[in-house]
């Protein structure tokens, strides 16, 4: 066993045998080999250990948490437990191609700031066929970090990304701010929200088109981050307003909220959310037509729209 490994990957898991062995495997074969991965069971979960020691390879290491504490909670155990210098994040259904994580070190090196957070293309895997590449467009010199995650310019899916299988941090950074434990969704926001406004962090994207993760988009798998809570994520964007720009909130209130708030059919929505978009952000035209939209044209069709191609530098 490596001691004291370059880069500790960390895949919490809860109840997906299959699809954690299949990460914990592509973390296993990545060409830079100075590394442990570190499996955290999110409660008692004895299939998946059982599955887990068949992988017999001694920078495997799992973690057992006593009871069912969610995915920040999860993913800080995993944190304060490993040996290396560098986080590697990575979903139990996500996986990662061999040269991610060799590649994303080189781009560490070359940072200008202390705490580089790194992240690289992914390829959105659905089943449907064509798997696209995302994010269509990296940020622009001077954006501000969250108006580029959350400010669309397009209706297209996938514009902007930054997925959280395919973070590279530095430990000491997510010791000094872990994820929160009491939010069923919309951690991997919280916290990267708040860490890109430090002085002494900054986001760094691997050069180039090709993508080195594979996010699993499978639109028929639960997943909490999928369930329509339009309160409830209005409450956690209040709470970040001083991280964000006015931009950037409205915007968030009147496209991903506003999403929420359509699937759920709740009327007190459709003027709650411009109330509070106007009040406390900087809406453009372009966000107060997509709220419309959402409204207006039935999801499907919405879903059809959104997974159609930019056209040819349109984004």
């Amino acid at each position: 066993m490596v001691l004291r490994p370059r880069v500790s990957a960390v895949i919490p898991t809860a109840g997906r045998p299959t699809l954690v062995v299949r990460a914990a495997k592509s973390a296993l074969e990545q060409t830079m080999r100075d590394l442990e991965v570190v499996v955290v069971l999110d409660g008692p979960d004895p299939e998946t250990l059982t599955r887990l020691r068949s992988l017999v390879d001694p920078r495997l290491r799992v973690i057992e948490l006593p009871d069912r504490a969610g995915p920040g909670a999860a993913r800080n155990a995993g944190v304060r437990a490993a040996r290396g210098s560098w986080i590697a994040l990575l979903d139990d259904d996500d996986e990662w191609l061999p040269g991610k994580l060799e590649a994303q070190l080189e781009a560490a090196r070359g940072s200008a700031v202390s705490r580089p957070v790194v992240a690289t293309r992914v390829r959105a895997r659905s089943g449907r066929g064509e798997d696209p590449v995302w994010p269509l467009r990296l940020p622009d010199p001077g954006e501000p970090f969250s108006e580029y995650l959350f400010s669309r310019r397009t209706p297209f899916w996938g514009e902007t990304l930054v997925h959280t299988s395919t973070l590279l941090v530095p430990r000491d950074l997510l010791l000094d701010l872990p994820f929160r434990e009491d939010l069923a969704k919309h951690e991997d926001l919280d916290w990267l929200v708040k860490a890109l406004v430090r002085p002494d962090v900054g986001l760094e994207f691997v050069a180039g088109a090709e993508p080195l993760a594979i996010w699993s988009v499978d639109s028929g798998r639960a997943r909490s981050s999928r369930r329509p809570d339009w309160r409830t994520g209005l409450a956690w964007l209040q709470s970040v307003r001083p991280f964000v720009t006015e931009r950037a909130f409205s915007a968030f209130l009147l496209t991903w909220i506003a999403a929420d708030a359509a699937r759920e059919r709740s009327l007190p929505a459709i003027w709650r959310i411009p109330v509070a978009a106007f009040r406390h952000g900087r809406p453009r035209g372009f966000h107060l037509l997509l709220f419309l939209g959402i409204w207006l044209v039935p999801v499907g069709l919405r879903e059809r729209l959104g997974r159609l191609r930019p056209p040819r530098g349109g984004a």
